[in-house]
């Protein structure tokens, strides 16, 4: 049994090897321990996977034909740096090993698998995903469950707009410190414009919906949660 079973039990997993073999081994090791665990042999299948499934872990091959898999952890990391990421290899490459490192991998698994190796890089990748495992209490029957994007005020769900989810999200993970505007503009507009009145108006409509006066300005330096 997996160390942190239960945690386990409400991730989604994707394996990407196009050995047949391997994935067989893997998925008899470890469907039962997740929700659901999605098998890729390719990169295309791979990313697909990703894109429409609500993926939390990704362990993936290295060397695969036509492709492989740090080119997947590439695309991935260019559209999130939270999901957790394990390499699968084979290989001791150094060149392999230093572009990985440079892609935040969270743990390396070498081959054959088996279930103790496959359990202490679990382990390791379950870090980086901790955040998304619980709901954040932000004022007195006010809570934000980041896994579902969900802001819950007195009971009842309030909907958000992806603007406002990437903004209080900035906010409630950068706890002590306070978020200058340029940060709001790379992470909530991206390579967008942002103007001052769309940034206004954007912490408006947060605010309001919040229901509690927790977000707090510092005029000339930026804004944080005050929980």
């Amino acid at each position: 049994m997996l160390t942190h079973a239960p945690v386990f039990k409400n991730l989604n997993l994707l394996f990407v090897d196009d050995n047949i073999d391997v994935s067989a081994g893997a998925y008899q090791l470890l469907s039962g321990c997740f929700k659901t665990m999605y098998l890729a042999s390719n990169v295309e299948n791979a990313l697909r996977f990703y894109r429409e499934k609500n993926i939390d872990i990704i362990i993936t091959d290295i060397k695969m034909p036509n492709n492989d898999g740090l080119s997947f952890v590439e695309q991935v990391r260019k559209e999130d740096c939270n999901i957790a990421v394990i390499i699968l290899t084979a290989f001791t490459d150094t060149d392999c090993l230093l572009r990985a490192a440079n892609l935040q991998i969270d743990a390396y698994i070498t081959k054959p698998l088996n279930f103790t190796k496959l359990n202490t890089a679990l382990d390791a990748a379950l870090k980086r995903i901790e955040w998304k495992l619980r709901s954040i209490k932000i004022a007195e029957n006010t809570f934000y469950h980041a896994p579902t994007k969900k802001l819950v005020v007195n009971g009842e769900d309030v909907s958000l707009g992806n603007k406002e989810c990437l903004l209080l999200e900035l906010l409630l993970f950068s706890k002590n410190r306070i978020v200058h505007k340029s940060e709001i503009h790379d992470v909530v507009w991206n390579d967008q414009d942002m103007t001052d009145a769309a940034l206004k108006n954007l912490l408006g409509e947060l605010r309001r919906k919040l229901q509690f006066d927790v977000i707090k300005n510092q005029p000339a330096r930026g804004w944080y949660i005050e929980t």
